[in-house]
């Protein structure tokens, strides 16, 4: 029981030391040899790496990002299959290592796409007898909410937002169990507190739309 407990609490650990990798600011220090927290928004994420180095670089950092939090889930799941608590909590912890990391000072990113990566990896493998189709359909619900509210208000911390808000109720909707119900409501709340300030800003009407080419 102690060595099970041990290597249980060592994979929360290492969770959160793999979330924790700072994609953008390692890719921003190869390319331009400076913090990406002193550039753009000072985000530590893709959408600030695409503005500030090229979309190219910001598409790679978003792809690793989600590669970051669905790679946790998908070891986690084949090592112990059965571990809907394990699983949820080093889930939130390598969200929480992308938003607070070790590394640089526990200033990261907002950790929507490592989010995204963790929403994948749950939604890909069998945790209830539900057909395919509706195991993956938080995906979908989800990745639907964001580009809706894009659509419609033109501000990506709108849209990611309403993902956060939309991820609990997706998987409550979609029959999944409890925990994990509750666990992505830790999920949706991390990224609320990320983006606070988006938040503050749009309460002052301050944030920034993305403008279209004939804007």
């Amino acid at each position: 029981m102690g060595l099970t407990f041990f290597y249980k609490t060592l994979s929360v650990i290492l969770a959160y030391l793999f979330g924790a990798i700072p994609t953008a600011y390692v890719i921003y220090w190869f390319k331009k040899g400076s913090d990406i927290r002193a550039e753009g928004s000072g985000n530590v994420g893709g959408t600030n790496v695409a503005r500030t180095i090229g979309p190219a670089a910001g598409i790679i950092t978003i792809l690793l990002d989600i590669f970051k939090g669905f790679l946790p889930v998908m070891v986690l799941y084949l090592i112990f299959p059965d571990n809907l608590l394990l699983l949820s909590i080093a889930s939130v912890a390598v969200i929480a290592g992308h938003d607070f990391p070790v590394y640089i000072k526990f200033k990261g990113g907002k950790g929507i796409a490592t989010s995204f990566g963790v929403i994948v990896g749950v939604c890909a493998f069998p945790f209830t007898a539900q057909p395919v189709y509706m195991r993956v359909a938080p995906i979908f619900t989800i990745l639907a909410s964001a580009a809706i509210f894009f659509f419609i208000f033109k501000i990506v911390s709108v849209s990611s937002i309403a993902a956060a808000v939309a991820t609990p109720l997706s998987f409550y909707f979609f029959g999944y169990p409890v925990i994990i119900v509750i666990t992505a409501t830790f999920w949706s709340v991390l990224a609320l507190v990320t983006h606070r300030s988006n938040i503050k800003r749009l309460i002052r009407k301050e944030e920034k739309k993305i403008k279209g080419r004939g804007a």
